[in-house]
């Protein structure tokens, strides 16, 4: 490598260094919106809720401030999407603890069943169970005896998800993944299955911890890369 060239190498390194760590929310989300094709980044209060876990416990929205929170709906009696984003929800919870964010995120899986409690708690623990989720941050809710059975679908409506009953044990429904910030604002909402869930993980780390913490990934490539470079010389 010729002197020039390193002289050349070196401000260009500290340059990129402090414009990488210059970033604000916008910024990531501009970032990721180049890359991510199904993200749709928004900012309003996200609609509360109290509901009650497969075991019987109440938790509310109000209760999780202070965390990010990746909220999910699902129809327990599916055969086809639900478990499918069910995998992708393990996938994405792993990825969380591998990037030492398992107490600052959790995740909450809404189901909008009309049947009966006892079954669909039932199927509740047994996604648990199937996709080995981990209960320290993560909560599977539904309604309670003696509330209405369209409780969940009137919620995820909410949401701006549809799921409609057709009557036969199926509800036709769409696929989403919302993303809710410590305060309570929502912030992103991941369309489908074929999103990246790594475009996802570093969302949350922005989210959480803050905006810089998104470029970490990128810098520790890119200063191995130059590492390399010099090494090479």
């Amino acid at each position: 490598m010729t002197r020039l060239f390193r002289a050349f190498l070196i401000p260009l390194v500290v340059s990129i260094s402090f414009n990488i760590h210059a970033h604000s929310i916008e910024d990531v989300e501009a970032s990721l919106q180049e890359e991510e094709r199904y993200a749709q980044f928004v900012d309003r209060l996200a609609t509360p809720f109290t509901l009650t876990g497969s075991e019987g416990n109440a938790l509310s929205l109000a209760d999780l401030q202070g965390k990010t929170v990746v909220l999910n709906f699902l129809y327990t009696r599916c055969k086809e999407a639900c478990p499918l984003h069910m995998n992708l929800i393990r996938q994405l919870q792993s990825s969380v603890d591998e990037a030492g964010l398992s107490e600052e995120v959790v995740f909450i899986t809404i189901a909008t069943d009309r049947e009966d409690i006892v079954g669909t708690r039932e199927n509740m623990r047994a996604y648990g169970e199937n996709f080995d989720l981990k209960p320290a941050n993560w909560h599977f809710l539904y309604r309670a005896q003696g509330e209405p059975a369209g409780l969940t679908s009137e919620l995820a409506d909410a949401y701006g998800m549809r799921f409609a009953d057709t009557g036969h044990g199926v509800q036709v429904h769409g696929v989403v993944t919302h993303v809710i910030d410590p305060t309570g604002q929502m912030r992103a909402r991941f369309h489908g299955l074929k999103f990246k869930p790594e475009h996802l993980v570093t969302y949350l780390k922005a989210i959480a911890i803050g905006p810089d913490a998104a470029s970490d990934g990128f810098w520790d490539q890119l200063h191995q890369r130059i590492e390399n470079l010099l090494e090479g010389d």
